[in-house]
């Protein structure tokens, strides 16, 4: 984690948050309103069911702290924070002190988030199903079981990857170079990096890696 000026804040209304509140386990997800730096910020009121909304308003007393955190360009930026007040009229709104320290977690520099997610590795004319192991924003390892000889796929070689966390699969090719190629018995594993991801794909990833990020802790 890496500490950050407040005055580098950047949290644009409409920019999903993660909220944890003390006294409730699960992680609650919400949007930023807005800011007034030095201030205040102002965080949607996480939707509830009924029950979870009563313990939740229970919790939110003035001064309760709350950790936010919200995905920046790739970064996680979080910060600790202080319950203002909350509002149902006009709008359902928590109102939270502004932060005095940011940390920052760039996903591209942080392990790898384990998954197991189908996709295809498409190789030359040949395409294989197997399942994406783990994810990155800069990568994956993809995994198959072998019917039959391995392919010929070296270092450096250009793939190109399938997976509906991308997008439909008719439309969610994404080019990648093979980084690092293992068989062992059936299976082949091989590390992936993304030579570009298009905008509709990189932010489904962020949005996918900043969920399971705040479930890792």
């Amino acid at each position: 984690m890496t500490a950050l000026n407040p005055a580098t804040l950047h949290c644009p209304p409409g920019t999903k948050m993660i909220l944890e509140v003390g006294g409730i386990e699960d992680k609650l997800q919400s949007h930023c309103v807005g800011y007034q730096r030095n201030r205040f910020v102002i965080a949607q009121m996480p939707a509830q069911t009924e029950a979870g909304r009563e313990a939740l308003y229970q919790l939110l007393y003035p001064d309760a702290g709350v950790i936010a955190r919200y995905l920046h360009e790739g970064t996680v930026v979080g910060f600790s924070a202080k319950v203002i007040k909350w509002i149902q009229v006009p709008f359902p709104l928590i109102f939270l002190t502004y932060p005095a320290r940011l940390e920052s977690m760039d996903l591209r520099r942080h392990r790898r988030v384990v998954c197991c997610i189908p996709g295809q590795a498409r190789f030359g004319e040949a395409t294989f199903s197997g399942m994406l192991l783990d994810l990155s924003l800069s990568g994956c390892q993809f995994s198959m079981i072998l019917d039959g000889a391995a392919p010929q796929i070296k270092i450096d070689d250009a793939l190109e990857l399938r997976c509906e966390l991308f997008g439909p699969a008719e439309s969610a090719g994404i080019s990648c170079t093979a980084m690092r190629v293992s068989v062992s018995g059936r299976r082949l594993e091989i590390g992936l990096r993304f030579r570009s991801l298009p905008p509709a794909a990189k932010e489904a990833l962020a949005t996918y890696l900043q969920a399971a990020l705040s479930v890792l802790g």
